[in-house]
């Protein structure tokens, strides 16, 4: 009895060595390192190639679980063709190494970079992959088809995702990435169909995903606001997702055609401010029933917002320059529609086909309502009262005044329903703070046009002012007549050669400003407490020289309004200040040549003809020729660069 006890232990012992087994391998030599094909437990150190996978997924059809964790790939080139590659790199995963076997658990080599197309495809039973903090790029279709496999967490230095690398992965529930993660790009269909995958967390750093990728998935809720450097989501990305609702970051670009094609459960969606244009069927046959900003969009496509029959109110940007086919068909829940471009947008055919448009109430700009009553399909609204957005004090501009006419809102005082609607800048339905910043931005944004016509005496000034190269001063604005005002705006332009630092405002005054372009800012100030100013110093700026700054130049202050108690904007005359680099640039002598300006005309002494190189500032240039004396040239005013006998001399021309 006991020797029998002692035979069956002895068969245990054997089968389970049989069973698993540890090697020492050198690159090449795996196939004689085991020699019974059905082990199904294998650890591998040492080093391996291409030869050696292939081996193992010709050969080893029992593994189900891999330890090459303590192992280096090495580069090699195979003995015959394998997926017609016979050369393969050092640090790869190779094509197909592991497709179609009943694996169950495999730990990657630690030094590895490449996962090569298909190298797990349809793996069906592989539940747990180890991947190494080395590797940079999982390729297409890796891990395709690999049903059981419940979760991926992406190692920081991954940063490519190839296409269908994860496609119909059924179990897959979550993918996620480091919050160092250096992930840029993710591939066509990488998550096609994976039906039970909820959430995705893409990291900061992810700049494309591909058609498809995330199409047929589980995702929910679609959350990319902290991917803000991502600029491309291809073409039918979340078609067929049960998405509610998504959150775009602001560096997007580009949504492809059908992004979110009949995504029925899509009601709620942001958009961000760089997207131009809604690509076609981009949310055809979606539940869209919130607002939807389309806050710079130049374009909708055809059949973009087809069929949402749950959107109520749609408003198109100034920025709306197309409206493709059927862009806006089957909206048949519509009660409202505004346009704010002044220029009527060209439409395609049938854009409004189902929609009532008859007992729709059309908002138009008031400069612009005859061209859409004229307009074909634009016609066929009911028009509505007509405002310009912003002009809370119904003025027919948009400047400081409607601030204090806002502000007046916010602070309680009465204001009859057509004054709330234009109050409600955002178009959120309320009118608060939020709509104060947003009118902000209105009253910044270079686009808008400001009136050149002065109906006041009262002025803002600035001191002159000399500065050398590298010197920072600060500059104090005056208002006259200050007390009757607690608003303005005005646009602040410098010369070459001086920039600005800082803009300050006094006690209890707001001030914002924004570059109009390379010379010019734009400033608001503004009080929440609609207090008037109290001091005539209304304004302090911080300005820097450089050695671009030509002996006489200007500060200019140009388009100035000024608001005052009753919201009544006042148009102040432009105003310059002289400014006078003290190095006396207008005097420059060097090697005999001088170089100085009379009126309009630039003259240009030398001892030697030559050529001299003039440059303008905005780059472009062009070659004088000079003689021997005092040359003379008419420029147009501005400011120059003059390039001669390898010396430059910097000038103004007014």
């Amino acid at each position: 009895m006991i020797k029998r006890i002692i035979l069956i232990t002895l068969t245990v012992l054997v089968a389970i060595q049989v069973q698993a087994l540890e090697v020492e391998n050198t690159a090449g030599h795996l196939s004689s390192k085991v020699t019974n094909y059905s082990i199904a437990d294998l650890t591998v150190k040492g080093t391996m190639d291409a030869n050696d996978f292939y081996f193992i997924v010709e050969k080893l059809t029992k593994l189900t679980t891999v330890d090459l964790s303590q192992v280096e790939v090495l580069a090699c080139q195979t003995g015959k063709m394998h997926y017609w590659l016979r050369d393969f790199e050092a640090a790869l995963l190779p094509v197909g190494a592991f497709a179609g076997m009943d694996l169950t658990s495999v730990k990657l080599p630690s030094g590895l970079k490449t996962i090569g197309e298909g190298a797990f495809t349809g793996c069906t039973k592989l539940t747990s992959i180890t991947l190494p903090s080395t590797l940079t790029a999982i390729g297409d279709y890796a891990f395709a088809g690999c049903t059981a496999l419940r979760s991926i967490a992406l190692p920081a230095s991954v940063e490519t995702v190839g296409d269908g690398a994860f496609m119909r992965c059924k179990a897959l529930t979550s993918l996620s990435v480091a919050s160092s993660s250096k992930l840029r790009s993710i591939g066509n269909a990488a998550m096609l169909e994976c039906t039970s995958l909820k959430t995705v967390s893409l990291g900061t750093g992810v700049q494309e995903i591909g058609d498809r990728a995330f199409a047929g998935t589980g995702i929910s809720r679609l959350n990319l606001n902290s991917s803000n450097k991502l600029t491309t989501m291809g073409k039918w990305v979340m078609v067929q997702t049960p998405v509610q609702d998504a959150q775009l970051p602001s560096s997007l670009t580009q949504l492809g055609d059908g992004a979110f094609l009949y995504d029925t459960n899509l009601t709620t969606v942001k958009l961000g401010n760089h997207l131009t244009q809604l690509d076609n069927y981009t949310f055809a046959g979606t539940s869209l029933n919130g607002d939807l900003d389309l806050t710079g969009v130049t374009s909708l496509g055809d059949y973009a917002l087809y069929n949402v029959s749950t959107m109520s109110v749609v408003e198109l940007p100034s920025t709306v320059t197309w409206i493709g086919a059927y862009a806006m068909a089957g909206m048949t829940g519509m009660t409202s529609m505004v346009s704010n471009a002044v220029k009527v947008p060209p439409l395609g055919e049938n854009v409004w086909a189902g929609v009532d448009q008859p007992n729709v109430p059309l908002t138009v700009p008031v400069a612009a309502i005859n061209s859409y009553k004229a307009a074909e399909q634009w016609k066929e609204f009911k028009f509505a009262k007509t405002w310009t957005k912003g002009d809370v004090n119904a003025d027919g501009e948009v400047n400081i005044a409607d601030i204090n006419a806002l502000v007046d809102i916010i602070l309680g005082n009465p204001a009859d329903s057509d004054t709330m609607m234009r109050a409600d800048v955002n178009g959120d339905g309320e009118v608060n703070i939020a709509d104060v910043n947003a009118l902000v931005d209105m009253i910044l944004n270079p686009s808008l046009m400001l009136s050149l016509r002065v109906d006041t005496d009262d002025a803002l000034r600035l001191d002159e002012v000399s500065m050398q190269p590298g010197e920072q001063r600060t500059l104090d604005i005056l208002l006259d007549n200050a007390e009757n005002y607690s608003a303005l705006q005005c646009d602040i332009t410098l010369p070459q050669g001086l920039s600005l630092v800082d803009v300050k405002a006094g006690k209890d005054q707001v001030v914002k400003s924004d570059d109009i372009d390379a010379l010019t800012s734009r400033v608001a100030l503004y009080s929440m407490s609609k207090q008037p100013f109290t001091s005539n110093r209304v304004l302090t700026i911080t300005v820097l020289a450089d050695a671009a700054l030509a002996s006489e130049s200007e500060i200019q202050l140009t388009h100035v309004v000024l608001a005052d108690d009753d919201n009544v904007g006042w148009h102040v005359a432009n105003y310059a200040s002289r400014v006078t680099n003290s190095t006396g640039v207008e005097d420059l002598t060097a090697n005999a040549d001088n170089v100085w300006i009379e009126g309009r005309i630039l003259c240009i002494e030398t001892r030697n003809a030559g050529t001299a190189l003039i440059t303008a500032i905005n780059g472009s240039t062009r070659d004088i020729a000079v003689e021997q004396g005092v040359n003379r040239h008419e420029l147009e005013p501005g400011f120059y660069v003059v390039t001669l006998n390898a010396r430059s001399y910097k000038i103004a021309i007014k």
